[in-house]
């Protein structure tokens, strides 16, 4: 009768520790998952400078309490915007503004270049 049991014994050992394992990564989702909402970006807020070079304007950035970023240049009275996201302090080279218009460079440093086709130069910003 022990040897029959044996092997229930040892299936129930083992989904119970399956379970518990299960439970833990679950515990862990949840925990990621509240930090994750509970995130402010050590960035946010309104930046404002200029950009010189080849071209020249103003500029000014509003980092969401989440991380996403509006970058706005007014240049000869036009404004352009574009939306992008921060790599740690540096910003996202895959966006770019319609005219072709980007900021590289980090909040960091609150320095960089820009570009824009050919046009190159470099920027400056400080937080309000």
């Amino acid at each position: 009768m022990k040897n029959k049991l044996k092997p229930f014994a040892t299936l129930f050992l083992l989904a119970s520790f399956f379970n518990l394992q299960s439970c833990d990564e679950m515990i862990d989702e949840i925990h990621k998952n509240k930090e994750e909402q509970n995130y402010v970006s050590p960035y946010r807020g309104k930046y404002t400078g200029t950009y010189t070079g080849d071209s020249a304007g103003e500029l000014i950035i509003n980092v969401s309490e989440k991380g996403s970023v509006e970058i706005t240049r007014t240049s000869l009275n036009s404004n352009e915007s574009y939306y992008t996201g921060l790599i740690n302090s540096s910003f996202n080279t895959t966006n770019k503004a319609p005219s072709g218009f980007m900021l590289i460079g980090n909040l960091n440093s609150k320095i960089g270049t820009w570009e824009m086709g050919s046009s190159k130069g470099t920027w400056t910003v400080k937080k309000n």
